[in-house]
């Protein structure tokens, strides 16, 4: 054994993060941690790094017990971690990013040549032929994440730990990651997965531990587990398999036009686009990373100022570019960066949950808007201690739940959900995917974004694919199946524009 955890203990203020949870690894194989989002991974992940020190419990590397001060001490260790946020300075080259704080150096300083030697041998381990010069932020995400892997290995990490490695990867990139780790497995490194696609998890892990409300409920091989076991292990119960079920479709009904975009151009579009949203309908929108998806719903809420078309909601033009006038139209927003770009992370959760209605409660007292917030996270089962705590202390799929429990209060015609679930756990997506279903069923529009294609079919009334940042075309009904959807995604399908 490469490595133990074992009886790791942690407690903060109140919570039980830790208890008595052990973890073992081995070279030369993947060992998944999954469960819900606050069930002790990232925890557990950061005691093992140096990020935090436990209370109780032993870390034993090759027959040694280790405590490590910091994350540089576990470095020196060989434990290596690639968070989902990945730590890089865009500005400096591919080069400087693989060694930074540890550029060789020569008689006038940092040996620029010596640098640009190493850095090409560093990403030649992985197979990697770029030019070292580069801007690192110049590269697309999915080469980003390579180069810390290859950063962590001329560290000579004997244990790296990947935190939602795929979460931002389209689905060939995330294929190819897969297949990095299976041939780093071979070359005997141990491999620490976190993730909550099961279907990758069940892919490459050799093992895989399940963490339910900070205890391991259990350890089990690839082989001798399914994903609904692993579900249900994760939750505490069997999972909800009900999906909401595909209706007639929007033409057959003759409802209300609310959402409607008439030769939409601009940033991150190469044709102009047609999109009509219903009252009570679920659009999903498909396509590859890259394809356009969120410079979409940034044109539509007015994030990026258009081009060409028009927007309407509910036969009032939008203004281009005019995020307030949009919302008080009654358009919403859950954007893809929710962390970035819907929050604000030292403000508390009370705060950020009527961050929107703010203005209605100018003349109403502060008890009227603490009971809404209160309101609203039991509504949507928001797991906190307090509504006053920053809302950067809750889990992503908590985060999610706050700028959804926002709209709410907002009671918007139309909502635009940018990958609503990513990063969430298995319990907080159905409770999201329910909402949403929910929503729409009491006459809420809806365009739903996600990477997840089994979610935007289970999810969705019809599909509006996007290729090379063009429409491809609108499916629905007998033709919304998942292989069409993949045609079109991948620009062999005969789907006409929309």
């Amino acid at each position: 054994m490469l490595l133990e955890m074992r009886g790791i203990e942690k407690r903060f203020p109140g919570v039980v993060a830790l208890d008595r949870v052990d973890l073992d690894l081995r070279a030369g194989e993947v060992h998944a941690l999954v469960g819900e989002n606050g069930a002790g991974k990232s925890t557990l992940i950061k005691i093992l790094t140096g990020a935090l020190a436990q209370d109780r419990g032993a870390i034993v590397l090759d027959g040694r017990e280790r405590r490590f001060a910091d994350p540089r001490a576990a470095q020196q260790d060989g434990i290596a971690a690639i968070h989902q946020e990945l730590t890089r300075i865009p500005g400096l080259s591919v080069a400087e990013n693989l060694l930074l704080g540890r550029e060789p150096r020569g008689a006038w300083g940092i040996d620029r040549r010596a640098l640009r030697q190493r850095a090409r041998t560093a990403l030649a381990r992985l197979a990697l032929d770029l030019d070292v010069d580069r801007p690192l932020g110049a590269l697309a995400y999915a080469v980003q994440q390579q180069v810390s892997i290859a950063r962590a290995l001329d560290l000579d990490a004997r244990v790296l730990v990947l935190d939602e490695p795929t979460a931002s990867l389209d689905r060939k990139e995330a294929q190819a990651l897969l297949a990095l780790l299976e041939r780093l497995k071979r070359g005997g490194l141990a491999l620490v997965f976190i993730g909550h696609r099961l279907d990758e998890i069940l892919t490459v892990a050799d093992r895989i531990s399940v963490l339910r409300n900070g205890r391991k409920v259990g350890s089990f091989t690839r082989e001798s587990v399914t994903r609904l076991e692993l579900v249900a292990h994760m939750l505490g119960r069997e999972p909800s398999l009900v999906r909401r079920a595909r209706r007639a479709s929007p033409g057959a009904r003759e409802p209300r036009e609310l959402l409607a975009a008439r030769g939409l151009g601009g940033p991150g579009l190469e044709a102009t686009c047609e999109l009509a949203l219903h009252q009570g309908e679920v659009l999903g929108l498909a396509g590859l990373l890259g394809s356009g998806r969120s410079e979409l719903v940034r044109l539509l809420f007015g994030a990026e100022r258009r081009t060409a078309g028009s927007v309407s909601l509910a036969g009032v033009e939008l203004r281009a570019g005019d995020v307030r006038g949009a919302v008080d139209a009654g358009l919403g927003c859950s954007p893809e960066e929710r962390q970035s770009d819907a929050l604000l992370l030292d403000l508390s959760v009370r705060e950020n949950l009527l961050l929107v209605v703010s203005r209605a409660f100018a003349r109403r007292s502060p008890a009227a808007e603490r009971a809404l917030a209160l309101e609203l996270a039991r509504r949507l089962r928001i797991a906190c201690a307090d509504l006053d705590q920053p809302v950067r202390s809750l889990s992503g799929g908590n985060q999610q739940k706050v700028i959804l429990a926002r709209w709410l209060a907002a009671r918007p015609k139309a909502l635009l959900l940018d990958e609503p679930t990513r990063g969430v756990d298995v319990g907080a997506r159905e409770e999201i995917d329910a909402l949403v279903a929910q929503l729409a069923d009491e006459g809420l529009a809806v365009l739903l974004v996600s990477s997840d294609l089994d979610e935007v079919l289970a999810g969705s009334d019809s599909v509006l694919v996007l290729h090379a940042r063009r429409p491809v075309g609108v499916l629905r009904d007998e033709r919304l199946c998942e292989e069409r959807v993949l045609e079109a995604m991948a620009g062999s399908g005969s789907e006409r524009p929309a």
